[in-house]
């Protein structure tokens, strides 16, 4: 038997960091014994954070989830393959969910504004695992309409509130895949006094799983530090209209919402010179491009986690669903740049370099000044991806964190909000 612990089976030089660097290999990448079973998922990996109430629990609370996954190991016999079964892994959380909201709007009568807050937030956060990592059946499409409908109501009791919006797709187009139906957007505002000058923006990219209702604490650290944020999902992902498997689709779907950000200047007092366009996870990769293809509407970029070509590799996309994420990544991913039906994990292996921002010449076009930040252990997007991004162009910051995984957490988020903070005062 062979040590995979002790014996990597490539027989070449690692191409990637985190093959050098793993704790135990599995052909030749990272493995993570979370895969294992359901009990070792909540265990190892979901648990803390569900208990810290940070990704991908923010707005949760621990005794709302213990029972759903002990619910999830019975039914399951505490195997994995349930989380490839997105109706049957949703189901146990609905009871959950529903008695929360329930609960949400008896304290909401009664006049218990705080404790209804909390209530229908906890609620939508239910839904929101319910349907991890994405919305791709009919439960989980239910999961997270149940899920923002909870979102809205406890939001309006957030400080300051969630605005929901609606951003004509006006450069949509439906020969290309995309569909003839508004950008929906969260707006958060900075309560007191407008600048002279206006809000500064941040347009909130989210990723493959957090979407815009699951971003509250990232929105509210903006705006206490004075920024405006418009948070929106991405091709493939919650109820983003453009098309998941044009390359160029982001470009519309970004050229839309800067044009409804410059018509409603006014409106809502946003100040065009500090718009910031922050990227996560997947949302990183649509960082990585907007900050080329809108250089000159965007005063500065953040990608956190991005990739941007090696992420498209075969090899690599084959081993990601056995490494960092604890569900089955590769796809996920598949699904979301639009490959559903027959094969579609083979047709994205096959297809997946077109997406590639090296290949295409995107990194050539000029830049805006960016972050990029990442953690060296990044098994979700290689950090490789980040050093080819930060070659590229001029007036990029690169940030990887030693000993940290995706996203560089912890500590890549006090970095970036310190950087956002001091780009935009030295503008001034």
């Amino acid at each position: 038997m062979v040590d995979h612990k002790k014996t990597p089976v490539y027989q070449k030089k690692p191409v990637y960091h985190v093959q050098s660097t793993a704790k135990e290999l599995r052909s030749g990448f990272p493995y993570f014994s979370y895969h294992d079973s359901v009990s070792a998922m909540w265990a190892k990996k979901w648990r803390p954070p569900c208990e810290m109430a940070i990704y991908p629990f923010p707005d949760s609370k621990l005794s709302d989830f213990e029972p759903i996954f002990a619910d999830l190991v019975k039914i399951s016999g505490d195997s994995s393959a349930i989380l490839l079964k997105p109706d049957d892994y949703a189901a146990p959380f609905f009871p959950v969910a529903e008695r929360l909201i329930e609960s949400a709007a008896q304290a909401e009568a009664a006049q218990n504004i705080a404790e209804a807050g909390d209530l229908y937030l906890r609620g939508a956060a239910v839904y929101r695992i319910s349907r991890f990592p994405l919305n791709r059946s009919p439960l989980s499409q239910r999961a997270w309409e149940l899920g923002k409908a909870a979102y809205v109501k406890g939001s309006v009791y957030l400080d300051p509130p969630i605005l929901p919006v609606r951003i004509p797709f006006v450069h949509a187009d439906v020969s290309k895949g995309d569909s003839n139906t508004p950008i929906e957007a969260y707006m958060r505002i900075p309560k007191g006094g407008r600048p002279e000058r206006g809000w500064p923006l941040v347009l909130f990219i989210c990723g493959l799983d957090a979407y815009k209702t699951d971003q509250t604490p990232r929105t509210q650290e903006h705006v206490n530090r004075g920024f405006a944020t418009l948070t929106f999902e991405i091709p493939g992902t919650g109820d983003c209209p453009a098309a998941p498997n044009d390359p160029k689709s982001p470009d519309r779907l970004m050229g839309s919402i800067l044009d409804w950000v410059e018509s409603s200047k006014l409106e809502y007092g946003f100040n065009l010179e500090k718009v910031v366009a922050r990227g996560i996870s997947t949302g990183g990769y649509y960082a990585f491009r907007v900050a080329h293809t809108h250089a000159n509407r965007l005063f500065a970029v953040v990608a956190q986690g991005g990739g941007c070509h090696h992420m498209f590799e075969p090899d690599w996309i084959h081993a990601q669903s056995q490494m960092e994420y604890p569900f089955a990544l590769a796809e996920a991913l598949a699904y979301k740049f639009g490959y559903r039906g027959n094969a579609p994990l083979d047709n994205y292996v096959s297809e997946a370099k077109k997406f590639s921002l090296l290949e295409a010449g995107t990194l050539d076009l000029p830049n805006c000044k960016v972050l990029v930040i990442d953690g060296m252990e990044d098994s979700i997007f290689p950090i490789e991806d980040n050093f080819i991004f930060a070659k590229k162009g001029m007036n990029k910051d690169l940030i990887a964190l030693g000993g940290r995984g995706h996203m560089g957490n912890p500590g890549a988020e006090d970095i970036l909000y310190s950087w956002i903070d001091q780009a935009v005062a030295e503008k001034e």
